[in-house]
């Protein structure tokens, strides 16, 4: 079906990457603008706009959506529908009034579930065994419109929200190729959710990656885990940001906040349990093995954080 394509994010990019290999191609695609990264903060485009730059597509970057003229053009490029996945931006009743079916949103988790900006990151941090995809029919409300079809998808003891993303944005592309034809005969319909049973997600900050070592290891290697790649598990030491890039949990009893070596591993003490680090890297530093650390900072062992 013909569609306009809405994101922004690495996550949107996979949708975007696995339509077009389907050979579902969108008559225009509507990213947000660049903004500076890097150490030199260059002005870069999403992971979006460079594929669409890529595969020489329609493209659109706003700011926002509220503009006349920016809706005047989507309106003059409409299609039946339009898909949106981790777009980032609010859409204006106006602009969901173009699309005869609407926009279909690709959002994932299993909605009512971990509505919001952050679901990926709230389900392995809660320790969910279980996740999935949602495909709604957005209305004004986040995260709230009509039901057309969801999928569940294993979390993995080992998926990080990098991994996980990336299952989640596979799955998201076998789920538009069996629903969007459906939907648009009319063989399957939206059907509202259950709003009572909703739980709510917030934007992601780097105070969410700080180490409270009077939790179990386990809440915290589900924490490094759910802020991997940003803003990562991190604790301070000698008053700089060290980040605990790589850890186990193991059953050994050692005081809270302490930092020791039993045999081999480099162990801190937590609530109950003990973390094993594996791999960290100290502000400033680059990342560093256990064993490669210790080396450079032999303090480091028996200090407290």
């Amino acid at each position: 079906p013909p569609f306009v394509y809405y994101g922004t994010s690495d996550f949107s990019a996979i949708i975007l990457s696995g339509l077009l290999q389907a050979g579902l191609q969108p008559s225009l695609v509507v990213s947000t603008e660049p903004k500076p990264a890097g150490r030199g903060l260059k002005l870069t485009p999403t992971p979006v706009s460079w594929l669409a730059q890529d595969k020489k597509l329609p493209l659109l970057e706003v700011k926002t959506l509220k503009p006349e003229d920016i809706q005047k053009q989507l309106a003059d490029s409409a299609t039946p529908l339009a898909i949106l996945a981790a777009f980032g931006k609010i859409i204006p009743q106006n602009v969901l009034d173009i699309y005869p079916k609407g926009i279909v949103n690709v959002h994932p988790s299993l909605l009512p579930l971990y509505r919001g900006p952050a679901p990926i990151q709230y389900a392995l941090r809660d320790g969910q065994t279980e996740t999935g995809v949602s495909l709604i029919v957005l209305d004004e409300q986040v995260d709230h419109g009509p039901m057309l079809a969801q999928e569940k998808c294993r979390v993995a003891e080992t998926d990080d929200t990098l991994t996980l993303s990336q299952k989640l944005a596979e799955l998201s592309v076998k789920l538009l190729l069996s629903s969007l034809d459906h939907y648009l005969d009319g063989s399957i319909s939206p059907v509202p959710q259950v709003h009572s049973r909703a739980t709510f997600t917030k934007m992601i900050t780097r105070a969410d990656g700080q180490a409270d070592f009077s939790k179990s290891a386990l809440e915290l290697d589900r924490q490094r885990r759910a802020f991997t790649p940003w803003p990562a598990l991190w604790t301070r030491w000698q008053d700089k940001r060290l980040r605990l890039l790589e850890t186990a949990v193991v059953d050994y009893k050692c005081e809270a906040k302490k930092v020791i070596m039993n045999g081999s591993q480099l162990i801190i003490g937590c609530g109950s349990g003990s973390l094993v680090v594996k791999l960290l890297q100290l502000e400033g530093g680059r990342a560093l093995s256990a064993a490669d650390f210790i080396r450079g900072h032999k303090d480091f062992i028996n200090s407290t954080l």
